[in-house]
């Protein structure tokens, strides 16, 4: 667990990133609030090899994509607060980079300042 951020830093944050990258995360951050709904309701069910689908928490907004993946895969890309799962190309390299590709879905891991805006907004943290 990362250490508890002051008012200052978080300012600092929102600041020092432009419009139109705070908007593309926080998009992200939305379709990830739902994924964790989404595991919510699937870890009821047993951890088993089960396939669900997960939102593409890419950030268009208007993405409807469904990634299917089992808990444990989504689990590995929620190891880390500021790491998404994505449909394949659907990847930001001005904002991201991506650290797993498959055929069915990436693993995006946010940069600098979308980053630390990520974490802000991680349910889990």
């Amino acid at each position: 667990m990362r250490p508890a951020r002051n008012d200052r830093t978080r300012i600092s944050v929102l600041t020092t990133m432009d419009p139109r990258a705070r908007r593309l995360v926080a998009n992200e951050t939305r379709f990830r609030d739902l994924n964790e709904q989404i595991e919510g309701i699937a870890t009821t069910h047993g951890a088993d090899e089960h396939v669900y689908e997960f939102l593409c928490e890419c950030a268009n907004a208007d993405c409807t994509l469904r990634l299917p993946l089992t808990l444990a895969v989504y689990e590995f890309a929620r190891a880390r607060p500021d790491q998404f799962v994505v449909a394949p190309g659907h990847d930001l390299p001005d904002i991201e980079r991506v650290v797993v590709q498959t055929q069915g879905y990436e693993i995006v891991r946010k940069q600098g300042p979308a980053a630390e805006f990520a974490e802000e907004r991680d349910p889990r943290t």
